[in-house]
């Protein structure tokens, strides 16, 4: 297990910053001034990246639908993307899928009433939609966590608020402006955290995604991706101090599988589900893997190892309780 106080610092290099995510968040602008210029479709092209990574990508997915087509397909097809304008013809756009409008989808959360009169509340959180197995299997470790406490007859000091949020892979359609989904269950939810009135009053928020998530690097020269290891890197963002604290000592006991990163909270800077929740004032701590398929549709890459994920949920759980003694 390595244990680093903030994120790695090569990751900030824009020649090893080859997610999918990132690229495809960053062009959105370049589609609308393409559109605005009159075009009626767009082309993009992967570059440094192999096929396997360029295939079958759901992204993005923070944004509405543009108003105009656009596919991205690897470089290898630029040659003849070139040869096919230079001839000046005329190329059809497919996008195969199906739109519906105004479609309703629900978030839910159940509770579990703390022994204590203060009203303190702990919200754990997740979210419910995604393209694969690793993307959306937070939902699982929630309900792996509610059955062990309700297996073991557990009580908590602080009441539990389980949130499962609907609509991750709809953040313009879900969020508030422009945040995660979460921040439309905040916004409905209040009587859980706001601590106004009768309300309860969340003393901590923790979020948990993306559990089981196998090692992958992406070799372009070889035009493939690589196994690397049983456990990709699990990034953590807290708050604060006592948080770091409660968790070091949850890892202490637990000793999880893996390399930890700890990464400092920003409110415009804060990957998942985590952030709406630090936006409103509630201290965090995050459970975040971004491995390089996490978007793609499922397939082997993005199968959870369960002994990772069970590993995970172990600590995870180990936290909660930690936390309800602490704070």
């Amino acid at each position: 297990m390595q244990q680093i106080d903030s994120f790695p610092q090569h990751k900030h290099k824009p020649g090893l910053l080859r997610h999918p995510l990132v690229s495809s968040t960053l062009i959105i602008n370049t589609i609308l001034k393409a559109k605005n210029k009159g075009a009626k479709g767009v082309v993009l092209i992967w570059h440094n990246i192999s096929e396997e990574l360029a295939v079958n990508e759901i992204l993005p997915f923070t944004n509405d639908y543009l108003g105009i087509p656009a596919v991205w397909v690897h470089e290898k097809q630029q040659p003849l993307l070139e040869k096919t304008c230079h001839a000046n013809k005329t190329v059809t756009l497919t996008i195969n899928g199906h739109a519906k409008e105004e479609v309703t989808t629900e978030s839910f959360s159940t509770m579990i009433k703390g022994t204590e009169s203060k009203n303190q509340t702990i919200i754990i959180n997740t979210h419910t939609d995604g393209p694969n197995a690793i993307e959306d299997n937070g939902p699982i470790a929630l309900l792996t966590m509610l059955k062990y406490i309700k297996d073991q007859k557990m009580n908590f000091r602080h009441t539990l608020i389980f949130c499962f949020v609907s609509g991750h892979f709809q953040i313009s359609q879900a969020g508030i402006h422009g945040g995660q989904a979460t921040s439309r269950w905040l916004k409905d939810s209040r009587q859980y955290w706001d601590g106004h009135s009768t309300h309860g009053k969340a003393v901590l928020g923790i979020t948990v995604e993306h559990l089981g998530v196998d090692s992958y690097t992406d070799n372009p020269r070889q035009n493939r991706l690589i196994y690397q290891n049983m456990s990709d890197s699990m990034y953590v963002y807290v708050s604060n101090r006592r948080n770091l604290s409660i968790l070091n000592e949850a890892m202490k006991v637990t000793q999880p599988l893996g390399n930890y990163y700890m990464l400092k909270c920003l409110k415009t800077a804060y990957f998942g589900e985590g952030q709406p929740l630090f936006q409103n004032g509630i201290p965090t701590i995050s459970f975040i893997c971004m491995p390089l398929t996490l978007c793609q549709l499922a397939s082997f890459r993005n199968e959870p190892n369960i002994r990772l994920m069970f590993n995970q949920i172990n600590l995870i759980m180990q936290l909660l309780t930690l936390s309800d003694r602490r704070l």
